[in-house]
């Protein structure tokens, strides 16, 4: 099993010697089990004797159930070993193994000591890719502790409770993520946290994003931030639930990045499903945040890439899109660290209602129909789905931008109609094309919100023909 336990010299009782290490967070199967192999070494006196182990709630020192009452290891009398597999043991936690050598026929029957395992979960575990926003680089205080049953398979490929830093890099064994700047908050612990305080299941997290990446170093096999997440992953126990991406700043600097973004996110998730035998394995993608300093034609890459995202998630099935452009930066490009513990909640409520079928709203209100009126297509009348209540104004409304052949249109007025849909009157007819754009460019204002105080899913949609 990967990351195991090695030991040299065998104390009296039993010695383990292969089995998880403590903190590790096994992934779930289908049935919501996992079986735990382990074996070793034992030291006694006695002729007649049986090498046994158990698992036990730490919380109470209980078997897990009777199943997982104390059980006879196989012994290998010969070489002096033992082996045995702990099977079906439950999605929860946390759990101790416990090992012993029962001494039935001695005059003291009290059993000899053996190894324990300590703090296991059965559990779900998730990769994390990407780049900054991902890794961690946010700023500020924020109350985001660690948590009993949240934990962090590290760069030093070990099991530990999950704390920020998470892209720790003391003793990493995986340089290629070292990025060079200090690294702060992200919105993962308060993901782990949230899952498993609304479901009861452990949640491991494997950190392998790094800061400044571009999407064409995760495409697949091959591409060496790809292939170290692919070694994470094996060396964790290699399965997971899912994939927790962050990324695309990057590409926004290069109009040919841009062009070719769709495909190459494509290709990493595909490769990650093939990777881990999962057709339909989620991924919960971010919609890219907020970026100050940009000027000229970036803006329009920053809308481009996000539309991208949003088209992507409407597309490929398993793919779970989160809104992060109305929450407060640390720096140009990066959340804070109070931004983070919001960014890493909506995540999971994504996962809550997608993964976990459990009780959530992850909705954000999300254009239905972008239609041109009026005989000269001087009005555009867009209508929303998942808009929880009304909108809630601060005027002027900014949230939109319209774009003609001949360049942006500038709106005579925004009005908000009585069913929620949303009617720009512009101050010329538009010529050609028309594209309206929601929440345009690197660093957007939002002035429209609903009653959840969530702003509207950024897009850039080509403005149908007349409707009037």
């Amino acid at each position: 099993m990967p990351d195991t336990i090695t030991h040299v010299n065998a104390l009296p009782g039993v010695t383990i010697q292969n089995g998880p290490r403590d903190w590790t967070i096994l992934q779930r199967n289908a049935g919501g089990t996992a079986d735990i192999a382990i074996s070793g070494t034992w030291l006694t006196t006695e002729s007649e004797f049986s090498v046994q182990a158990r698992i036990v709630e730490e919380a109470t020192q209980a078997p897990v159930s009777a199943e997982h009452d104390w059980q006879d290891a196989e012994l290998d009398m010969e070489a002096g070993t033992f082996s045995m597999v702990l099977r079906n043991i439950p999605q929860g936690g946390l759990y101790r193994i416990e090992t012993r050598i029962r001494r039935q026929y001695a005059s003291d029957r009290r059993a000899t000591r053996g190894d324990c395992i300590h703090h296991l979960g059965v559990g779900d575990i998730y990769v994390i890719a990407g780049q900054s926003n991902a890794s961690g680089t946010g700023k500020g205080t924020v109350n985001d502790g660690p948590q009993l049953g949240v934990h962090l398979y590290g760069n030093d490929e070990r099991w530990r409770l999950a704390t920020h830093p998470l892209e720790d890099a003391t003793n990493t064994l995986h340089p290629v993520t070292v990025h060079g700047v200090f690294h702060g908050h992200s919105p993962w612990l308060a993901y782990g946290k949230t899952i498993y305080a609304r479901t009861g299941i452990p949640v491991g997290l494997i950190p392998a994003a790094l800061g400044g990446s571009a999407v064409d170093r995760w495409t697949g096999p091959g591409k060496d931030l790809f292939d170290n997440m692919a070694d994470m992953i094996a060396k964790a126990g290699g399965s997971i639930a899912g994939i927790l991406w962050y990324q695309g700043e990057s590409d926004t600097f290069q109009r040919g990045k841009v062009d070719v973004y769709a495909e190459q996110f494509r290709s990493f998730v595909a490769s990650a499903r093939t990777l881990i035998g999962r057709e339909a394995l989620p991924v919960l993608t971010a919609q890219l945040n907020r970026c100050k300093g940009v000027v000229g034609e970036e803006h329009r890459n920053w809308s481009a890439i996000r539309e991208i995202q949003r088209q992507l998630a409407a597309d490929i099935a398993g793919l779970h899109l989160i809104v992060t452009i109305d929450y407060p930066l640390s720096d140009e490009i990066h959340n804070s660290s109070a931004s983070n513990v919001a960014v890493g909640e909506r995540y999971a409520d994504v996962a809550l209602q997608h993964i976990y079928r459990r009780p959530a709203d992850c909705r954000y209100p999300t254009p239905v129909s972008v239609a041109a009126a009026g005989e000269d297509r001087s009005r555009i009348r867009v209508s929303f789905a998942s808009l929880s209540g009304d909108w809630t104004p601060n005027h002027p409304i900014a949230d939109f931008a319209v774009e003609d052949e001949s360049g942006f249109v500038k709106l005579k007025s925004v009005v908000i109609e009585p069913n929620n849909d949303i009617v720009l009157e512009l101050e010329r007819p538009p010529a050609g094309e028309v594209t309206l754009h929601a929440l345009y460019g690197a660093d957007p204002e939002v002035t429209l919100r609903d009653d959840q105080g969530r702003c509207m899913v950024p897009f850039s949609i080509r403005v149908t023909e007349s409707i009037e």
